[in-house]
């Protein structure tokens, strides 16, 4: 097995992995899951290589095509993620070598999860890790493009405000900063470091990038203010700028710029990775919003190109969750007006 799943996991997790988990042998060809079928395990391929394959929705003949969209190496997560919605259980998985697949139960990891924050704060990092990893293949296999990236946009605000804590939401009040920004003021820049995560309060906020992959040093180092980018998406109030800052310190490979006067709570860079560091179950909670948020955008690309059906259930739960986010969010911007009035 090989990284993120060693880089991340302590030898005390690795322990309970393979006390608990059983070795399958495959042959090349033989299927791990078919589609459609319960996903009852979580699979980590030891060492050979499996296929994830979607059918593309049927034509108008009727016939849906099979199409793979992944390859995973020795090191890989696949099948059930636990309260990750993915796309997996409509794929079929198969061995392309032969192969040998560690097997957890669903019912058992799902159970550790919820009892041992120490075990799931590096879980769902390597669950988030294991998403972006893919995303990135996918981009790369396709093309980087503005119109690509215009693809992953989602409403986030629903998925954040349902999932944190109440005691998160204080903790974000109460390290973080509320700042004004005008119009034109940059967020993210490509190539610089991400100095902040920002929750957008009001206002509003865009994405932009170049038709091309940029090269982060060139673009940091020798700026050029007539480089072009592309607006692909807009971020409203709810949404989180930055967010990538909680997996890596990688530079901004987009630019975030507020179109109108906006009002941010900010969070310091080193204020979120020491929390992440000492509060385990703060890290495991932030951790999985972060793969859920992914989760969504592989299913949003994965329903542009034509090769995953919209999941209505889905659709159902997101909108069960609104009213709950929406209140919430409420209840924070009114909590930092609170705060920020004299006398209050």
């Amino acid at each position: 097995m090989t990284t993120p799943l060693l880089r991340e996991f302590n030898q005390q997790d690795v322990d309970w992995l393979v006390q608990t988990g059983t070795l399958r042998s495959l042959q090349a060809g033989d299927r791990l899951h078919t589609s459609h079928q319960p996903l009852n395990h979580l699979w980590i391929v030891v060492n050979g290589q499996l296929s994830v394959v979607l059918e593309t929705p049927s034509d108008e003949t009727g016939k849906a095509t099979p199409k793979e969209i992944l390859r995973l190496p020795s090191g890989e997560l696949t099948g059930a993620l636990p309260t990750v919605t993915t796309y997996l259980s409509q794929s079929t998985l198969f061995a392309l070598t032969d192969a040998t697949v560690l097997a957890l139960p669903l019912a058992v990891l799902s159970q550790k999860l919820a009892d041992d924050a120490d075990f799931a704060a590096p879980f769902y990092r390597v669950v988030a890790l294991t998403l972006r990893h893919q995303l990135t293949q996918w981009a790369a296999q396709m093309g980087y493009s503005v119109a690509l990236l215009g693809q992953l946009q989602l409403k986030e605000a629903a998925t954040v405000f349902a999932e944190l804590a109440d005691s998160d939401l204080d903790w974000l009040m109460a390290v973080g900063q509320v700042e004004s920004v005008k119009p034109g003021t940059p967020l993210l820049r490509c190539g610089y470091p991400v100095d902040a995560l920002h929750l957008l309060l009001e206002g509003a906020v865009g994405l932009s990038a170049a038709e091309q992959p940029p090269n982060l040093v060139v673009t940091a180092l020798m700026p050029d203010p007539e480089r072009a980018e592309t607006e692909f998406a807009r971020l409203s109030r709810g949404d989180l700028i930055g967010e990538t800052l909680l997996l890596d310190s990688a530079p901004a490979a987009v630019g975030a710029i507020a179109l109108r006067e906006s009002t941010l709570l900010s969070i310091p860079r080193w204020r979120l990775l020491a929390k992440l560091l000492y509060d385990r179950p703060f890290a495991a909670r932030l951790y999985r919003l972060l793969a859920l948020l992914l989760a969504s955008k592989q299913q949003l690309i994965l329903q542009k190109l034509g090769v995953l059906a919209p999941n209505t259930d889905l659709d159902s739960q997101l909108l069960e969750r609104v009213t709950l986010a929406e209140a919430r969010f409420e209840w924070l911007v009114q909590r930092l007006q609170a705060q920020s009035t004299p006398g209050v």
